[in-house]
């Protein structure tokens, strides 16, 4: 259980447990149990959206399903995609790239897409009455591509840092096992429908990894959160298309 609990702290609000000695094999040991704390996270937006959408627009209703999604991981993920597309936005080398990341500062680009992404995802949260479902399934997809993109790229800034331990020592084991848990785990709540979202979803993920590795040389710690927000995003845009 201490390292779910390690997943639950370093991928949520939870404040509990942070006095205990964590490990580098807590840590990686961590990861397998991202896709269970994805879940948690999508069953309270789940519940939380289907007691909103009875009291308020759906329009609000759906801001602040959001809301309360960006305030459980405190926005690390949402932050990450923001240097991820400063970083896109810089006219230079690879390192300038990395460098402008690193900055805390955020920019124009960072900003823009910060908008873009928050509006597209109210207005998706917005139109899921037949299929809310994907309310947990977007939260799950998210941190269990976040394993993926750990066991399968390199660590892309030559200095270290706290995403360089799981990039460097995440593996084939862990992808497996969270892989395995994903699945069933999207089974329980789409049943035979992740027929249709799985295949896209690897789609989507084999897409972006590759234009990390072209544009950053792998991925870091904001390449991650970046990976999870679009993720979750392009699982709430695909529901049209997969559930109609």
């Amino acid at each position: 259980m201490k390292r779910f609990f390690i997943a639950l702290r370093f991928l949520t609000v939870y404040p509990f447990g942070g006095d205990a000695e964590v490990t580098t094999d807590d840590l990686v040991g961590s990861a397998v149990y991202y896709p269970l704390v994805g879940v948690l996270i999508g069953l309270l937006l789940y519940g939380f959206w289907l007691w909103a959408s009875t009291v308020w627009s759906t329009l609000l209703a759906a801001a602040l399903t959001v809301t309360l999604w960006e305030l459980i991981s405190a926005g690390l993920h949402l932050d990450g995609l923001m240097d991820t597309f400063d970083g896109l936005g810089v006219r230079g080398n690879l390192e300038k790239r990395l460098a402008v990341m690193k900055d805390s500062r955020v920019g124009a680009f960072g900003a823009q897409v910060l908008v873009l992404a928050m509006l597209l995802k109210i207005l998706a949260v917005a139109s899921l009455q037949t299929n809310p479902r994907l309310l947990i399934m977007a939260p799950l997809i998210g941190r269990t591509v976040m394993v993926a993109f750990m066991a399968t790229c390199a660590y892309a800034r030559p200095s270290g840092g706290l995403g360089k331990i799981f990039v460097d020592a995440v593996g084939s084991t862990q992808l497996l096992l969270t892989s395995l848990l994903c699945l069933v785990l999207s089974f329980a709540v789409l049943g035979r429908q992740i027929i249709y979202l799985v295949p896209a979803v690897t789609v989507f993920f084999l897409i972006l990894r590759c234009f990390f590795k072209i544009n950053f040389g792998g991925v870091t710690g904001d390449l991650l959160g970046a990976a999870c927000e679009l993720h979750e995003l392009a699982v709430l845009l695909l529901a049209p298309f997969l559930f109609s």
